[in-house]
């Protein structure tokens, strides 16, 4: 029995699990985003001072609610963690085994990079502009996977390429042109430290410890952002004035209510993204998670109407508002295309005699969803998931065969789902 089948069984299914996860983590992030802009926008505080001063509170609030989440409450006779509810494999906050916590801490490194750019952003602009930065990630996601398996782009992933990349940079189109310093910064260590982050949170997420239960998202979340905050520090305090701890002491209270949302919403966003990376491809998590782009649209329009310039100037030129309209457009055709041209197929598969488990093999083969053992005439089956059907044989099929022990491959092709 595959592991992830060992979990209690969900009277919902494990695509609408993933979906509600992917789609959720992005609209907690919208609201994580929001109270920063509109922090930044209501109090005279740096942006770097208040991303140094947000980040530790969100670690002391993210240590408190995990570790309040650890106490256990008897349930169906079995004593369980309040965060079992949260994650399945959760079941008390403490240090991890050596090897996933090293993928924590190069992925708190290359998060504490990101969130860096993500202030520096923070401080001039607003998050109907922030959000569709943030979607580049995708187009290093999907390069990365291209040039790991050696293969060729089909003309989706081209389109798709192509249009985030024009969309962010109508986004960022200014009555002066392009603002190089910020295209650098979304085109450089924004996006591409959030790609590594994104690979190696998946790495963590599938990391098994035993047999049936894997790492879980909530001390994933504590130690790698105990690490992004000693690397966000270490970077951003030689920029900050002398006078930015007084600052810190005299803002902490009125900052403090936003400071808290954006903490809560942060760690709801980052664990349900986690646990969808545990479940799916990267390229399709984060384009699932991107509904945060059009979120944030009405979002910016309406605070503003409430409270003028709290949610982040914007552009008087009718023009450069449609510019950035099309761009948040172009931004969610890309990742939509790429989700929408996805091909399902399951593979029934056959062992030779005294073959050890392989099921942990199966899974962690790029493209498979699900792995399932199996009583009766095929020994396993495999949920996979490719842009066509030249990759799910290239990609899938023949690193199946490659597994010592396989006696027989059949694969059967979705032709039409209900979900």
């Amino acid at each position: 029995m595959s592991s992830r089948s060992q979990r209690p069984v969900s009277r919902r299914s494990a695509t609408t699990v993933f979906y509600s996860l992917a789609l959720g983590s992005g609209i907690m992030r919208t609201f994580s985003v929001v109270f920063d802009i509109f922090a930044l926008n209501t109090v005279t505080i740096d942006a770097l001072t208040y991303g140094f001063l947000a980040q530790w509170t969100s670690f002391v609030v993210t240590f408190l609610a995990v570790a309040f989440l650890s106490i256990k409450r008897k349930k169906n006779g079995k004593k369980r963690a309040l965060g079992y509810s949260i994650d399945p494999d959760f079941d008390r906050i403490r240090l991890l085994p050596r090897k996933p916590m090293l993928y924590i801490v190069i992925s708190g490194v290359f998060a504490g990079i990101s969130t860096l750019a993500y202030y520096v952003l923070a401080g001039s602009t607003d998050a109907s502009t922030i959000l569709p930065y943030g979607q580049l990630v995708i187009i290093y996601l999907l390069i990365g996977d291209l040039m790991a398996e050696k293969d060729t782009p089909t003309i989706i992933e081209i389109q798709s390429i192509i249009s985030i990349l024009i969309g962010v940079l109508l986004v960022g189109a200014t009555p002066g042109g392009f603002d190089i310093l910020t295209l650098l910064i979304v085109l450089g260590p924004l996006n591409i430290s959030s790609a590594m982050l994104t690979y190696y949170q998946r790495k963590t997420k599938r990391y098994e410890l035993r047999p049936g239960l894997r790492v879980d998202s909530l001390n994933m979340r504590v130690w790698s952002l105990f690490v992004l905050n000693l690397v966000f520090g270490l970077f951003s305090v030689p920029f900050m004035s002398p006078t930015s701890w007084q600052v810190m002491a005299s803002s902490f209270v009125p900052l403090s209510g936003l400071m808290i949302g954006t903490s809560i919403t942060a760690f709801f966003s980052i664990v349900m993204y986690v646990r969808a990376l545990g479940r799916g491809s990267m390229a399709v998590v984060n384009s699932l998670s991107s509904i945060s782009v059009v979120l944030a649209i009405p979002m910016t329009i309406i605070g503003n109407l409430i409270i003028p310039g709290a949610f982040g100037l914007l552009d008087s030129s009718v023009f450069f508002w449609t510019l950035t309209m099309f761009g948040v457009i172009l931004v969610m055709i890309g990742v939509i295309a790429l989700e929408a041209s996805d091909v399902r197929s399951l593979v029934l598969i056959k062992v030779k005699p005294q073959t050890g488990d392989l099921l942990p093999r199966l899974f962690d083969i790029n493209g498979v969803e699900k792995a399932a053992a199996l009583a009766g005439p095929h020994d396993y089956i495999l949920t996979i998931k490719s842009r066509n059907l030249a990759k799910t044989r290239s990609m899938i099929l023949k690193r199946i065969q490659k597994i010592p022990g396989i006696a027989d491959v059949e694969t059967l092709v979705t032709i039409k789902d209900y979900r």
